[in-house]
């Protein structure tokens, strides 16, 4: 059972989704940069265009965070607001 107040709880499972989601941004900006580098050290096409495929897709991921943590965080939304993002 949760006692005091409701904002404050609400508050603090924001913070804690807005780290989550945040290590998770992190998470898929490592792992772009990581198939770029396999992409250019690679010789099979195949394996190219798969990493290619994959890497693509991570950045779709980062857009869909992002996204996310904007409507999460009033801050952040202002900050992407302001630079005309």
């Amino acid at each position: 059972m949760s006692y005091g107040n409701g904002e404050s709880n609400e508050a603090e499972e924001r913070e804690f989704d807005l780290e989550m989601l945040r290590e998770d941004l992190v998470g898929e900006l490592n792992a772009i940069n990581q198939y770029q580098a396999h992409i250019e050290t690679l010789e099979n096409e195949e394996a190219i265009r798969v990493l290619e495929h994959i890497r693509d897709d991570e950045k779709e991921h980062v857009a869909e965070l992002t996204k996310l943590i904007q409507k999460l965080d009033a801050t952040q939304a202002a900050k992407f607001k302001k630079e005309g993002l």
